[in-house]
């Protein structure tokens, strides 16, 4: 066996391996305290590219939902209103009916026509005045599938008038359009509701799929992880030995030749 003093060869190796095994050590650690398996970019370079995709579409994925139950919560408050709406124009229909009977007198007609009146006008008010975040909803001046014009002179084909046995009878039929008009309009906000409630649910299944993709590659495996640390710091110690025992031998070398 032969004995070197300008190169101590195997204390170099010792000190390269201590290095790695240091290096490797302070990476376990590193992902055991932050819980994350891609801590820089070198850590793993195309799996940070897709896990950074599958975060931003799990964010955005989150903000079409929020879209999505702002725009029922309008369909709702639409559709709410529309049921004051229908309440009236049912009570409508009744005095019309009413009206048409022979027994009543002409002064008995116009009593249920201020009736009519009174609950045309709330009607229009309600429809004038429903909105959801300042958008108006019902009065006829919006384009989307969320609005609607549930005013009086839309619903009703001709004007309420119950002063006369013939002109009851006659508006009978307007409110009965009237009725047919107010089904239509609830029935498209709650099949516009059905369809958004549906894509809610197939949206919150893709966020969730997104992130347990995204979990697969950027979160450590603990237990895992936990093994490669207590390999890492027992190799870290043998090397410091191994190191501590090449610069002995170098230093016995130089005491045979005092």
């Amino acid at each position: 066996m032969s004995f070197t003093i300008n190169n101590n060869v195997s204390a170099m190796n010792a000190n390269l391996n201590l290095t790695r095994r240091n290096d490797a050590l302070a990476n376990s650690l590193t992902n055991l305290s932050s819980g994350l398996s891609i801590n820089k970019a070198a850590d793993n370079a195309s799996g940070l590219a897709i896990a950074n995709n599958l975060s931003s579409q799990f964010f955005q994925f989150g903000q079409s939902m929020m879209n999505m139950n702002d725009t029922v919560g309008m369909l709702q408050t639409a559709d709410g209103a529309m049921q004051g709406i229908s309440d009236n124009t049912d009570q409508i229909g009744v005095l019309a009916l009413k009206a048409s009977n022979a027994t009543l007198s002409d002064a008995n007609r116009a009593s249920i026509q201020k009736e009519i009146d009174g609950l045309m006008k709330s009607s229009d008010r309600i429809a004038n005045s429903t909105s959801f975040n300042g958008i108006a909803l019902l009065n006829g001046s919006g384009s989307s599938e969320t609005s609607a014009d549930a005013r009086v002179s839309s619903l009703f084909t001709s004007p309420i008038d119950v002063t006369t046995q013939e002109s009851a009878m006659k508006s009978l039929e307007s409110v009965d359009a009237g009725r047919q008009n107010i089904d239509s309009i609830r029935s498209s906000f709650g099949a516009v509701q059905n369809r958004l409630e549906s894509d809610i649910r197939n949206t919150s299944t893709m966020q969730i799929n997104a992130a347990f993709s995204e979990s697969q590659i950027r979160d450590v495996d603990m237990a895992a992880e936990s093994a490669n640390f207590s390999k890492a710091n027992m190799l870290s110690q043998i090397g410091s030995f191994v190191q501590s025992q090449s610069n002995a031998s170098a230093a016995n070398v130089t005491r045979l030749l005092q």
